[in-house]
């Protein structure tokens, strides 16, 4: 009898944790750079279940619940003929402190694009940009960086000490945050299964 009882709770801790894994799937892994540029791209399968139109309906109103209320949202755009949405927003990294400073903030903003298919959902982040504002004395300034110039391995490899522990942070961060988006995305198709 106990043989079967610590076989039940082994299975269900395995399901558990494979139900887990399937909720915080790490899409990307690393940043990739088409052409000079980064841009993060992955295909959604939503499967044949759903028409476009209830595909692009669900895709609307996940933009519309996450979006419309975003203090950092610059622009929510549908394309109803392409069954498309563009979003442009930013989003506020809190990073490690550095030598007894306190920590730092980073704004990184962001262009995603989604669009629907007979297949799935494609799915575009690019144009990645990150601004720090500094302060010194009476005046102060953003400083607007790239993502090229910032989270590739290149960028990454090119630096040393604190620049590198920065730009490795930076990485780190927005790869969790795109794949926390990809996840929150692609959970809208897999509920209607």
């Amino acid at each position: 009898m106990k043989k079967y009882i610590v076989t039940t709770i082994l299975i269900l801790i395995i399901g558990f944790q494979l139900k887990a894994q399937n909720r915080t799937e790490q899409v990307f892994t690393s940043v990739p750079v088409t052409n000079g540029k980064v841009v993060f791209r992955q295909f959604i399968y939503t499967g044949s279940e759903l028409s476009l139109k209830q595909k692009y309906d669900l895709l609307c109103q996940w933009a519309k619940n996450n979006y419309t209320k975003d203090p950092y949202l610059i622009s929510l755009r549908f394309n109803n003929e392409n069954l498309s949405i563009t979003v442009s927003s930013k989003v506020e990294f809190i990073l490690p402190e550095n030598k007894g400073e306190k920590n730092t903030k980073m704004l990184m903003s962001y262009r995603f694009d989604a669009s629907v298919t007979n297949a799935g959902c494609m799915f575009v982040v690019r144009d990645i940009y990150y601004e720090q504002s500094n302060t010194k004395g009476n005046s102060s300034s953003i400083e607007t960086y790239s993502a090229e110039e910032i989270i590739t391995e290149s960028a990454i490899d090119s630096s040393t000490g604190e620049k590198k522990e920065l730009k490795l942070a930076l990485q780190k961060q927005t790869l969790t945050f795109l794949n926390e988006l990809y996840n929150n995305l692609s959970s809208i198709f897999k509920t209607q299964e």
